[in-house]
């Protein structure tokens, strides 16, 4: 029986490392581009993607879809989104040492299926989705000062804001907040910024978020 696991663990691992690949940058390009990637493979949901230091990749507009796991910008890295309708789904952690571009149009959705990891890098995100469908406890833990330039739509799992660093949220848009989704709050502050503003929780009991101010223009 111990041969048994062995030879089942090593097949699991070589399943894993075959499922899950890492595709680095190759230089600046369009994100569909084979040739903007090492290997010129595009990135799929399955992939791990790391933009290098001095390349700029575009996220094209919609209908098109950047699919990725582990997202890592490294340091001298540009992700472009300002494309009109541009989308990035993001099944596992966003890593920011780089610099993030938004448009007004952009949408950037967290939909993993176990704990995700965001350290927004100090730049800003336009519209935001949060829909992680993973085991109950499953988390969108927030690694740093957040801000979200338009709508907040957080549809399943929790809400991570208890990080050592304590992050801010400033938020421009309307807040949406599904039931069964839950916001753990910090000891940062959640900034209304923009004009005129909805807040919707639709939980039986509301979450609490924390400490709030209000600061339209």
């Amino acid at each position: 029986m111990p041969n048994l696991i062995k030879l089942f663990s090593v097949v699991f691992f070589g399943l894993f490392s075959v499922l899950t690949a890492q595709i680095i940058s190759a230089g600046s390009g369009d994100w569909d581009v084979p040739s903007t990637w090492v290997g010129n493979a595009v990135p799929t949901s399955a992939d791990d993607v790391i933009i290098a230091n001095g390349h700029t990749v575009t996220v094209p507009g919609g209908p098109f879809i950047a699919e990725m796991q582990d997202l890592t910008i490294r340091s001298g890295g540009t992700l472009n989104g300002a494309a009109y309708f541009s989308v990035l789904d993001v099944y596992g952690d966003w890593t920011n040492l780089g610099t993030f571009t938004t448009g007004t149009r952009n949408t950037v959705v967290f939909k993993g299926v176990g704990n995700q990891d965001v350290t927004p890098g100090g730049d800003e995100f336009n519209d935001l989705q949060l829909i992680n469908t993973g085991a109950p406890g499953s988390s969108i833990k927030i690694k740093g000062n957040i801000d979200i330039n338009k709508d907040l739509t957080f549809t399943s799992g929790i809400l991570d804001l208890t990080d050592g660093v304590n992050p801010t949220v400033e938020i421009v848009g309307n807040v949406t907040i599904s039931s069964g989704a839950v916001w753990t709050k910090g000891s940062g502050t959640v900034t209304f910024d923009g004009g005129e503003q909805n807040f919707t929780d639709n939980n039986v009991s509301a979450n609490n978020i924390g400490n709030i101010v209000v600061d339209t223009p």
